[in-house]
C-alpha cells in the first residue's frame, strides 16, 4: 500500500463506511421481500382488518320499564341480588356510564355476556392505577335474579340513551401500525420520505373509508395523544374491549373532546383503562 493511501485511505471504503439512514435501511429489507409498490402496501394492510361495533348513542328518552335488562348509556345498570352500587377506594359511589349486553353481531368477547363501565368525575381517573373507575364483566346473566337498586342520592341524574349497533370495519391508524404490521409501516416510509404516513392514509381510506373518533366494540383504538396499547403477560398488544368517545347526547365529556380506552385479555382476565384527550 503507498503512502499517501496509508494516510487518506481508500475514498470508496470511506464512503462505504457512512451510515446507513433508515429510510435506506427499510428499503433494503423491503427489497429482499420483493416488498416495493403501493399495492405491495395495500396487500400487507388487508388483512389486519378488524371487525368492530360503532355504538350510536341517541338522544335522551324516558328509560322503558326494566330498562336494567337493556343495553344503554345512563339509567339503571344490571345488578343480581347480593350486589351493591360499586365505589371507589375513598368510599364514593362511582357513576353508572353505560352497559352492553352481547349478543353474536357484537363484536365483544363469546365469554362476556354483559360489560359495564363506572366512573367517578370527581377523582377523574386517567389510567389503571387510578381509583375511580370499574369495568364489571359478567360472564353469566341470570335475569330471574335480577334486582334493582336505585341510584345513590350522592350521584347526579343521567341521561337515559338508547343503543344502536352498527357493524363497521377498522385499522390501526397510524400511531399504531408499527405494532400491528411493522413491514407496512416501513413501506410507507420508503413510498413517501416526506409524508410517511400519507401512504398508509391512503390504502386505509381505499379499503374502509375515512376512520373518525367513535364510540365503538373491538377493533383498534383511534388514538387522540399517540398509541398506547397495553401489552399481555405474553408481551402481545391487547386487544380493545371498548372505547367511547366524548359523547353529547349522553353528556360524556373526557376531559377536552377525549375517548376511553378499556383493553380486556381473556385468558388472564386483565382489564386496562385509560384516558386520552386534545
Amino acid at each position: 500500500m503507498s503512502f499517501w493511501k496509508k494516510i487518506f485511505g481508500n475514498k470508496s471504503e470511506k464512503n462505504n463506511d457512512k451510515p446507513e439512514s433508515h429510510f435506506d435501511k427499510y428499503r433494503r429489507e423491503l427489497n429482499e421481500l420483493n416488498l416495493k409498490s403501493i399495492s405491495d402496501l395495500e396487500n400487507l394492510v388487508k388483512p389486519l382488518i378488524r371487525q368492530t361495533t360503532k355504538l350510536e348513542i341517541q338522544p335522551a328518552s324516558r328509560p322503558p320499564e326494566n330498562s336494567q335488562l337493556e343495553s344503554h348509556f345512563g339509567g339503571h345498570p344490571y345488578f343480581e341480588k347480593g350486589e351493591e352500587w360499586p365505589k371507589g377506594k375513598n368510599g364514593k359511589h362511582l357513576d353508572f356510564i353505560f352497559q352492553v349486553f352481547n349478543s353474536p353481531e357484537l363484536e365483544l368477547p363469546k365469554s362476556i355476556e354483559l360489560v359495564q363501565f363506572f366512573y367517578d368525575w370527581e377523582e377523574f381517573p386517567w389510567d389503571t392505577g387510578n381509583d375511580g373507575w370499574l369495568v364489571k364483566v359478567y360472564g353469566k346473566v341470570n335475569k330471574e335474579i335480577v334486582e334493582f337498586i336505585a341510584k345513590p342520592i350522592d350521584l347526579d341524574k343521567s341521561k337515559f340513551c338508547k343503543l344502536e349497533f352498527k357493524p363497521t370495519q377498522t385499522l390501526p391508524d397510524w400511531e399504531g401500525i408499527d405494532l400491528f404490521g411493522n413491514n407496512a409501516s416501513k413501506l410507507s416510509c420508503v413510498l413517501n420520505e416526506d409524508d410517511p404516513w400519507d401512504s398508509y392514509d391512503q390504502i386505509v381510506t381505499k379499503l374502509i373509508g375515512e376512520q373518525d373518533y367513535q364510540s365503538q366494540l373491538g377493533g383498534y383504538p383511534k388514538w387522540v395523544q399517540g398509541e398506547s396499547t397495553p401489552k399481555d403477560n405474553e408481551g402481545n398488544p391487547m386487544k380493545l374491549l371498548f372505547q367511547i368517545d366524548s359523547e353529547d347526547n349522553a353528556d360524556l365529556m373526557w376531559g377536552d373532546v377525549g375517548l376511553i380506552y378499556v383493553f380486556y385479555d381473556e385468558k388472564s382476565e386483565r382489564i386496562e383503562f385509560t384516558l386520552q384527550c386534545h
